[in-house]
């Protein structure tokens, strides 16, 4: 296998995700033949995560080398928050994306946060149960249109909660 820098994207769903291990290696499977090969990743990171890869079987596919730790969810659920570092203000959220570790959320009041705010969370999950989940979390990420939180005490065992089933079902 060969790999070069993705110059044109192939619509989304044909793009397979490829997780860098804590080696900075990924594992790359061909769709077409079923070879597998470990390549280094160093190279890649930042912002060419998107890379064509030409098989020894001489079909060429594109793979999305995804750098974080844990993996990422994306999902529309409601919630609220309670921003403890700002008189305890409190509001809606619509949860854009979730880990084991984090969440980045939408709200009406995104001017209102700064890095470091700490916050309860609350949000429901779409499972059967619609399991309810209240986390302790703190910004570490303002963006025009969304904010980033890291959980507190978001450790290994969180795998074995609810939401550590959510995101890998």
């Amino acid at each position: 296998m060969t790999v070069q820098l993705k110059d044109t994207l192939m619509p989304k769903d044909k793009m397979s995700k490829t997780y860098v291990r804590p080696d900075n290696t990924a594992v790359i499977n061909c769709p077409h033949c079923g070879l597998q090969k470990s390549i280094p990743a160093d190279s890649f990171r930042g912002s060419k995560s998107k890379v064509r890869i030409k098989c020894a079987c001489k079909n060429i596919f594109a793979v999305q080398l995804e750098f974080r730790k844990r993996v990422r969810k994306r999902v529309n659920l409601r919630g609220t928050y309670t921003n403890h570092s700002q008189k305890l203000s409190s509001g809606n959220i619509i949860v854009r994306n979730v880990s084991v570790s984090g969440l980045e959320f939408t709200s009406l009041d995104i001017d209102n946060f700064n890095v470091g705010d700490e916050l309860t969370l609350t949000f429901t999950l779409d499972d059967e149960q619609h399991t309810k989940i209240t986390k302790e979390a703190v910004v570490n990420d303002i963006r025009s249109n969304s904010i980033g939180c890291e959980f507190q005490h978001s450790g290994e065992m969180a795998f074995d909660g609810p939401l550590g089933f959510y995101i890998m079902s």
